[in-house]
């Protein structure tokens, strides 16, 4: 068991750069807690990544920021997620525009059965969010470009989607997610599918989208967290050990355990 820790919040963040304010959050599934009382504050344009061991929460914690975890019916959530202040789980939130402005992009990539350019299509026709056919070919283009991926697919937009490679289908799934402009991006675990060539454009392309985004990312490879990340929370058992930095979290954590995570000892 882990013994109750106290987190510190990292002091450089201001009030003003914070996009997402988590608040004594805690999660069950049915008898089972699975994020236990976590509070943080992540940055806007900024890369968040979340790591521990199978099991600490992580994909739950980032599910929160969604209300994807609303679709599980034993899900129960206490405390607050505060998104540019307002709290996405009061009862007057509307869901489907919490997950307009707060993307997500998941572990295995899901290109729909479609050609390329309906699958950037689709979230833009289905909330409504262009006016002509004009507009809709210009929005798939940039989302494309936006996700690195119109040079390779730009003459062949009627393809089926599955004929993509892996890595090509996992872009043209962050493609699909920034067509309808959220304000936030989360990713579990994206290239935990992939090669490293198709890792490596992935993290470039995450690097490139904090410019605009503010970027919340799951990965077990502490490689990749140390990579591209800003700031850095570890969970074990669905608490939140330490959350800092991530060049102070990879050189000196301020707990044993965080070290001996990072340094192979366990998990």
């Amino acid at each position: 068991m882990v013994n109750q820790v106290i987190s510190h919040q990292p002091s450089v963040i201001s009030k003003k750069d914070i996009r997402i304010s988590i608040r004594n959050l805690s999660i069950w599934y049915g008898n089972t807690q699975a994020i236990k009382n976590v509070s943080l504050d992540i940055e806007k344009n900024k890369v968040t990544a979340i790591i521990g061991p199978s099991g600490c929460g992580k994909s739950t914690l980032i599910r929160a920021i969604n209300r994807m975890n609303d679709i599980i019916p034993e899900a129960k959530v206490k405390g607050e997620i505060l998104l540019d202040g307002k709290n996405i789980y009061e009862e007057d939130v509307d869901v489907v525009e919490v997950r307009r402005r707060v993307g997500m992009v998941f572990q295995k990539s899901n290109p729909f059965p479609k050609s390329i350019f309906e699958n950037v299509a689709y979230g833009l026709k289905i909330n409504g969010l262009i006016k002509d056919r004009g507009e809709l070919i210009e929005r798939v283009e940039q989302s494309l470009k936006d996700a690195a991926l119109w040079n390779e697919v730009k003459d062949r937009l009627s393809d089926s989607a599955l004929d993509l490679s892996g890595g090509q289908q996992q872009r043209l799934c962050i493609a699909r997610t920034l067509a309808i402009e959220p304000e936030v991006v989360l990713f579990d675990e994206p290239c935990s599918a992939l090669d490293p060539t198709a890792t490596a454009k992935i993290e470039e392309l995450i690097q490139n989208l904090k410019k605009r985004y503010t970027i919340v990312i799951v990965t077990h490879n502490m490689q990749q967290a140390a990579r591209i990340s800003d700031f850095c929370a570890f969970l074990m058992l669905g608490e939140l050990i330490e959350y800092d930095k991530t060049d102070k979290i990879f050189t000196a954590p301020s707990k044993k355990i965080t070290e001996d995570y990072i340094t192979g000892r366990f998990g």
